[in-house]
């Protein structure tokens, strides 16, 4: 690897994009940004398959994308919600 692309994935910061109460959600947001070339990183406090359900929010799925990747994706969203 270069040292300018080392530098510049060192320069990457991952923010939330948003939360979703179930993990098919965030895979259908997942496939929707993959298909505009952005990568997103699913993350949850809880096994979802021993506690599928959301309580207070405590099994949510947090979409994490990179920082200059963010307005993109909030505009992607937007524009495709049903």
């Amino acid at each position: 690897m270069s040292e300018n692309t080392e530098k510049k994935d060192n320069d990457i910061k991952i923010v939330e994009l948003c939360r979703v109460p179930r993990e098919d959600e965030a895979l259908a947001i997942e496939s929707l940004l993959a298909s505009y070339n952005i990568k997103c990183i699913l993350q949850s406090d809880i096994t979802r398959s021993i506690y599928p359900f959301t309580i207070d929010g405590l099994a949510e799925v947090s979409i994490l994308v990179s920082d200059r990747d963010l307005e993109k994706s909030k505009e992607i969203i937007s524009t495709n919600k049903n």
